[in-house]
Order: C-alpha cells, then structure tokens, then sequence
C-alpha cells in the first residue's frame, strides 16, 4: 500500500508540473540539476537521522517547509526541545566535491561548502546591515557569507569530497583516490568498496555556527580580500574545514559525529537559559 502511494504521489507531482512521468529519471539525472536535488535530499537525510538518533520523549524533529524572503534565511531542520521549547535550527551542507586532501603533515582534511545560494545585492545590505548590526562595507565584503544568527547548527555528509565530474559523462561519480580509501578504511574499519560509498553518505558531522564563525578564539583568518577584520570579522568561511590529525578516527577542530549531538544540542540549550 505505501508503496503505491508513493508511485501516485509521484505521478501527482508530474501531472501537476506537466513532467513526463517516463523521462523522470532523466531529468533529475542532470547534471545541472542533480546538485538541487542531492542537496535538498541531504535535508530530509538529517531530518530522518536525527528522529532516529534524539530520543522522541525529550527531542521534537521536524522538517518545515518554509518560503523565507531573500536575506532573510530559512530553516533546513528543526529540533524543539520539549521541556524548555527551545528551537535548535539546523543548516544542511554537503562536503565540496572532491575536497578531501591529505596535507604534507600526514592531516587529513575536508572542506564543507557553506555559503548562501544567491549573493546579497546592495539594496539587500542596505536592508540587512542595521538588522544584523554589521556594518555595510563589511556585510557587502562578505555578501555570500553566513553569519552566526543565520542558524545554529551545520550538519554534513563527507561523501561529495571523494566525487568526481566525469570529463566523459559530465556526470558525478564515486571516484576516491587511494589515499582517501586508506581514509576512509582507517575511520570506518571497513575493506568493500560498495561499503565505504555507502559509509560515506552516512558519515555525518555536526558544528555550531559559534565555532565555525572567525572569531579571535578559534584561530581561522578570514580571507576576503577587503575584509578589514581579519581576526574576528564574525562571518562562516564558504568552505569550513573538517580536520583529522594523522591516523585519528575523528575530526580534532569544531566538528562531531552526529552520534554525539545530542550532547551539543544540551550545551546549547544551557547557555541560552
């Protein structure tokens, strides 16, 4: 029976949007089209986790469907938690393809892309400067930047860092190099291919915004040519770094499996009483 709502739902959706129900696959096998869709997959791929993951007597998981105004940023995640009614809001961001690198100190390292999808306009800045109580040749500095009231929390999938374009297909494809399938072998104790795909989808990681800001106690510089405060100009950099130490199983800097989070979610519910 599900299943069968699920094939009219489908057939719903195209008859709705006038899609040819047979050519489907095609057309969100596109590559122009496949990063939308896995991006907004990613989203109910956290929401499914986390339901799983925080117990439902304490914790509320829901995936709310939003239409926020430009500027003015949604929520990918919801987490209540139900004796306080405090909201965790959380921000889905695939790992950047093929970022994963082995530095020359034998550290391993991932880059997560982490920007807003349309830049902000100088009318936007104009609007959202006194909002956020930045300046507006700082904000437009940093007009594909997030700041740390955007959202609360990033979660990741570390699988894109071992994707590749194919120059032939101008498809994606699981293409990891040797020294990331050692990687990969090393954290997740596992030898099959196929199994390490999968391991990596599933591999997912957990930030505050806090930790990942440039600010003067967390040692990240900001970059952007123009920036007049380098040290603690309090923006996300567009592409956060997950780092693993040489041979350590999990990241040393922001970042944690998502396994632990609910310890993180409590922190955070402390330190707004």
């Amino acid at each position: 029976m599900e299943n069968l709502e699920w094939i009219n739902k489908v057939r719903q959706y195209c008859i709705k949007y006038n899609i040819p129900v047979e050519y489907l696959p095609e057309i969100i096998s596109d590559p122009k089209v496949i990063p939308m869709v896995r991006g907004k997959a990613f989203e109910f791929s956290v929401f499914l986790r986390l339901q799983q993951i925080l117990p439902s007597s304490e914790w509320l998981v829901s995936k709310p469907f939003m239409n926020a105004q430009f500027g003015i940023h949604d929520m990918d995640v919801k987490v209540m938690h139900i004796a306080t009614q405090k909201v965790i809001s959380i921000e889905c961001k695939l790992a950047g393809k093929g970022t994963f690198r082995v530095l020359k100190n034998g550290n391993s390292q991932i880059k997560v892309k982490c920007m807003r999808s349309r830049t902000l306009g100088e009318s936007k800045v104009k609007e959202l400067a006194p909002k956020l109580n930045i300046p507006e040749s700082l904000l437009q500095v940093h007009n594909d930047q997030y700041v740390t009231s955007d959202f609360d929390i990033v979660i990741t999938s570390i699988a894109n860092a071992f994707y590749e374009t194919d120059a032939e297909t101008d498809l994606f494809e699981w293409q990891p190099t040797e020294k990331a399938i050692t990687f990969l072998q090393n954290i997740s104790e596992l030898t099959n291919s196929e199994d390490l795909q999968h391991f990596a989808y599933n591999k997912m990681y957990v930030a505050s915004s806090e930790s990942l800001a440039i600010k003067e106690n967390n040692n990240i510089t900001c970059t952007r040519k123009g920036c007049t405060k380098l040290q603690n100009c309090g923006f996300i950099p567009n592409y956060p770094l997950i780092t693993f130490e040489n041979g350590n199983k999990k990241p040393n800097n922001a970042w944690f499996e998502i396994e632990n989070c609910e310890l993180l979610f409590k922190s955070m519910i402390e330190k707004s009483k």
